[in-house]
């Protein structure tokens, strides 16, 4: 009777570790980081997170790490921007194509100039897109910083973002293409829109195991308002963890 139960009892175990590993397989998660610096904004670092549902999307969060003085109190290098966001990612066409809208919060002073830190001082409503298949490698991603703190005494502002790498798999590991990027003031309440950069240049993306991603683009500033640099280049590395 004893062993009878024993048996029950381990068959009930095993059965429901079968089940538990069924469910983790069937609902996988990845975390991601992507280290990028650039001729303007600087050196900044982002986190990503993938959750797997049952249904045809993924929930998705990133958290990007605005490291530049310049977008909290340049003095003291205090107030840093922070922003962070979640979204839906949905895989298209057999996974060729993935198409990620998101919504989040920015902290810190960069919508406003206020004296300190504002928790979800702005949102951010964004979009990135990503095609691969054959020969054809894309990248793209738009996103707009809207203020909402609209305080009595803080002057605010809005901004575009929005930057796409069209390239050709050379090989298995190589892709040659394009980089296009601008970012600008759509609305200032002391002054006109401003057009901070605008950069059209050439890429190579290097491909790794294990779905690590290496960048590097440069190129001509074609028009700024805000008087930065005929040249540009960015360098970003995708790292999954």
């Amino acid at each position: 009777m004893k062993n009878g139960i024993l048996k029950f009892l381990v068959i009930l175990f095993a059965t429901h570790i079968l089940q538990a590993q069924e469910s983790e397989e069937a609902n996988k998660t990845t975390f991601a980081t992507k280290i990028i610096h650039n001729s303007v904004a600087g050196f900044y670092p982002i986190f990503f997170g993938n959750f797997e549902t049952s249904k045809n999307y993924d929930i998705t969060f990133y958290t990007i790490f605005w490291t530049n003085p310049a977008f909290g109190n340049l003095e003291s290098g205090s107030d840093l921007l922070l922003e962070t966001s979640v979204g839906l990612g949905f895989k298209l066409f057999d996974n060729s194509l993935y198409i990620n809208p998101s919504f989040g919060i920015t902290s810190g002073k960069f919508s406003s100039n206020s004296t300190g830190t504002k928790i979800a001082e702005g949102i951010v409503p964004s979009i990135y897109v990503n095609y691969q298949k054959k020969l054809l490698d894309f990248e793209g991603y738009i996103a707009y910083y809207k203020s909402i703190r609209e305080d009595d005494g803080i002057v605010t502002k809005d901004y575009l973002l929005n930057w796409m790498a069209p390239g050709i798999n050379v090989s298995k590991r190589v892709v040659l293409g394009a980089f296009y990027e601008s970012f600008g003031i759509t609305r200032q309440e002391d002054g006109d829109p401003l057009l901070v950069y605008q950069w059209l240049g050439g890429s190579i993306k290097l491909k790794f195991d294990k779905g690590i991603a290496f960048r590097i683009s440069a190129g001509a500033t074609l028009n700024t308002d805000a008087g930065t640099s005929d040249e540009f280049y960015k360098v970003s590395a995708f790292i999954p963890l």
